[in-house]
């Protein structure tokens, strides 16, 4: 499965639900062991996500930072700061990233192409740079 982003967002886009700007809105990182979303998903779901016991994780997620648009002639792109977890001891296979404050409403399901575990360790989500549209985590052209 490749990365997902729901049809909903799309429609959310053009009604100016979603402000990735810096000072925008907040937006999440939920981490899952399997992927609970569909292209027909709309909010943030608790299905199959990391577990919060003992593990360094916190249900729903981390609130990420750096909201930033990159825009060129053609293309629009999202960024954020690089998502962390440290001391962490769980296993994620996928995350989402949602709109907490427009009620967590989806924006995007990332496939990690497989289980990636951290062992009391650091469980690390590297966001492409933006400046490549076609590597961005969001990209509109």
């Amino acid at each position: 499965m490749a990365n997902v982003i729901p049809f909903s967002f799309r429609g959310e886009l053009f009604t100016g639900t979603h402000n990735f700007a810096s000072g925008g809105d907040s937006f999440k990182i939920a981490l899952y062991t399997a992927n609970p979303y569909t292209t027909s998903s709309t909010v943030y779901s608790a299905t199959s996500e990391v577990s919060a016991s003992g593990t360094n994780y916190t249900t729903t997620g981390n609130t990420l930072s750096g909201n930033a648009v990159v825009a060129s002639t053609a293309v629009a792109s999202c960024d954020f700061d690089d998502e962390e977890w440290t001391s962490a001891s769980f296993t994620a296979a996928y995350a989402a990233i949602y709109n907490d404050d427009q009620g967590d409403k989806l924006c995007v399901v990332l496939d990690f192409s497989g289980s990636k575990t951290a062992s009391s360790g650091t469980f690390k989500i590297t966001f492409p740079s933006p400046a490549t549209a076609a590597n961005a985590i969001i990209s509109m052209a």
